[in-house]
């Protein structure tokens, strides 16, 4: 039974070091990068089609911000910086990189709850699984003298 269940156990250990590689990366952007105030210049939405025929929309965006006393602007996907939905004029908050001012992050944990019951529930259900099956064996086979 222990190795019928090790597919799901190895996904909810890929899924889990996922969960922490984003949240330690968000957590290290608030840390480590400066915060500026961004203004959104322009906003263009845009249709991407996949080749398996899936539709994705997204916003291209531009942003103007200052870093050290220099006027710095940015454009690309929205996504990119973490931007889903804007409007020209908005301020948004970014955290940019000291070391590569154009490197930008909202570092905002959008769905921070969903991500902590993966966590929770992928580390949970590992943990059981090596308990359950790997650990609570070694205890409790009879020992040959």
């Amino acid at each position: 039974m222990r190795f019928i269940l090790m597919p799901f156990a190895l996904i909810a250990v890929v899924l889990f070091a996922m969960g922490l590689h984003i949240t330690g990366t968000t957590l290290y952007h608030k840390a480590a990068w400066y915060q500026t105030v961004a203004t959104v210049t322009d906003v263009d939405p845009y249709t991407e089609t996949k080749k398996n025929g899936l539709t994705i929309d997204g916003i291209n965006v531009a942003v103007t911000y200052v870093v050290d006393d220099a006027p710095m602007t940015w454009s690309g996907k929205g996504k990119i910086i973490g931007l889903y939905a804007a409007s020209i004029g908005d301020k948004v908050e970014l955290y940019y990189d000291p070391a590569d001012p154009s490197n930008l992050d909202t570092a905002a944990m959008k769905g921070w709850l969903v991500a902590l019951l993966i966590i929770v529930g992928t580390g949970g259900f590992t943990a059981f699984y090596v308990w359950f099956f790997w650990l609570r064996g070694w205890h409790a086979r009879p020992r040959r003298p």
